[in-house]
């Protein structure tokens, strides 16, 4: 049985409420940690963040050994444990089911007689404010609430905290590399997540503050060998794997995974959706990444990138692992072809009919990661163009007429592919795993459908009307 009990009184110590400002209320929902008391459980004093946890959109799980040490530590200094905090989205402000059942099994365990379990609702973005609702158990398992919560403003962000915010220790090393401000306005949305999984966690790794992950396709058994997987993930929707990782590197990243393909299923207008605001209102704080094995996929991220007017970057891994290809575009930067200029024989045998058969079967490892490693790069160079006392920031400009990459990855890439262009770079200094740039000039006998032979990305923005109907015309 279940009440509310407003005369139920918690007190809170102000350094408890500034670290869990300055930890949980820095993170997305669900991250938590464990409170204690110094004064027989009439105040919580202390607080430890659960750094460790395993947490999901929507789940909290504490890591119970790491917990468990400090508690012990706490015991020893006399300090009592007496409960659980964790953070809920806005509007969720009371346990769960599950939360109240772990609860009891704690008090039953330990035998407590009251067992906190406040629940935090955090602002959105996170920005170290904190609104707390002081829920309990009592000893015949009664659900109690203090009627109104703590709350604990900017104001409270403003005092001292011992507890260093997330970024503070996890980007410092390559802060002065890759501007960790600047990084965190970016989104990156990629189209495909198989191959290219360590590219996306990499870029989190970066600092990349805004994943939209879009795939259909769940982990298999076949993936183990020529992607970025492990047996306990087979079964599992590619993006949910891909979110769990990014958040286990940056919990304050903001991921969004949609388990579906980019198909004509999905209308331009839908597409915007998903991808949010930043699409249209700072485009080049997106990149829109076709990282599918799907031409008719590849093809219409790239028409989405020209219509909205942000970054892009592509790319395909060939035949055994062979060789492989980049295509990344800038408005105003690339100016001299589009896609469709840059791969117009490929678009031309797909509307021919062609189907590829190409797998990632006879692949090396070592070949996915090397492409990958490449893309991010790249993906730095277009997300960071124009940042002052950047390293990346005029990388772009220098190479902006060759928007071309490949890369061979055998030294037979020539002969069994027929890529002349690799013969051409033998000399008694190379052997393989050379990269090209390779300059492009927009397709002006006959026009590109796409760009109309003039190359202008910038022309394209706003201009392209329904992207799957531009597909159909063999437009893209």
């Amino acid at each position: 049985m279940f009440g509310l009990k407003p005369k139920i009184k918690f007190r809170f110590r102000a350094n408890v409420l500034r670290k869990m400002c300055g930890t949980i209320c820095r993170y997305p929902a669900e991250t938590g940690g464990i409170l204690g008391s110094d004064d027989g459980g009439r105040t919580v004093t202390h607080f430890h963040f659960d750094a460790a946890a395993h947490t999901t959109g929507s789940t909290y799980s504490p890591d119970i050994s790491k917990m468990n040490q400090v508690k012990d530590a706490w015991n020893a200094a006399g300090i009592e444990f007496v409960g659980i905090v964790h953070s809920h989205p806005h509007g969720r402000a009371t346990p769960s089911p599950e939360d109240i059942r772990y609860g009891k099994r704690i008090m039953q365990a330990l035998g407590l007689k009251r067992f906190c379990m406040p629940i935090i609702n955090i602002g959105n973005p996170p920005n170290g404010s904190l609104e707390l609702h002081p829920y309990c158990i009592d000893r015949r398992f009664r659900f109690r609430l203090r009627k109104q919560p703590v709350i604990a403003t900017d104001a409270w962000v403003k005092q001292p905290c011992d507890e260093k915010p997330y970024y503070t220790e996890a980007f410092a090393r390559i802060a002065t590399a890759i501007p960790q401000a600047a990084m965190r306005k970016k989104t990156v949305v990629c189209i495909g997540t198989g191959g290219a999984m360590s590219f996306v966690e990499e870029l989190a790794r970066c600092g990349v503050g805004n994943f939209i992950l879009i795939d259909g396709d769940r982990v298999s058994a076949s993936n183990i060998a020529t992607q970025q997987a492990y047996l306990s993930e087979i079964g599992r929707y590619k993006v949910d794997v891909l979110r769990d990782r990014i958040r286990d590197i940056n919990p304050t990243a903001n991921v969004k995974a949609v388990r579906g393909f980019l198909d004509n299923a999905v209308s331009d207008s839908q597409f915007s959706r998903i991808a949010g605001k930043a699409l249209t209102e700072t485009p080049r704080d997106t990149l829109i990444c076709g990282c599918t094995d799907s031409f008719h996929a590849q093809a219409r991220s790239a028409a989405l990138a020209m219509k909205y007017g942000t970054p892009y970057l592509a790319a395909q891994l060939y035949k055994n692992g062979m060789a492989a290809e980049i295509y990344f575009s800038y408005p105003g930067v690339t100016n001299h072809s589009c896609p469709r200029c840059a791969m117009s024989s490929r678009y031309e045998a797909y509307a021919r009919g062609y189907q590829n058969n190409v797998t990632s079967g006879g692949a090396p490892i070592f070949a996915t990661t090397r492409v990958n490693s490449l893309k991010g790069q790249i993906a730095l160079m277009l997300l960071l163009h124009g940042e002052k006392d950047c390293a990346y920031g005029d990388m772009l400009g220098k190479i902006a007429d060759r928007n071309f990459v490949l890369i061979r990855m055998n030294p037979l890439a020539g002969r069994e592919l027929g890529i002349g262009i690799f013969d051409e770079m033998d000399s008694g200094l190379s052997f393989f795993d050379e990269t090209v740039w390779i300059p492009q000039t927009p397709n002006t006998d006959p026009p590109c459908p796409l760009c109309g032979g003039t190359g202008n990305l910038l022309s394209l923005k706003g201009n392209l009307g329904d992207t799957r109907l531009n597909w159909q015309r063999g437009a893209v």
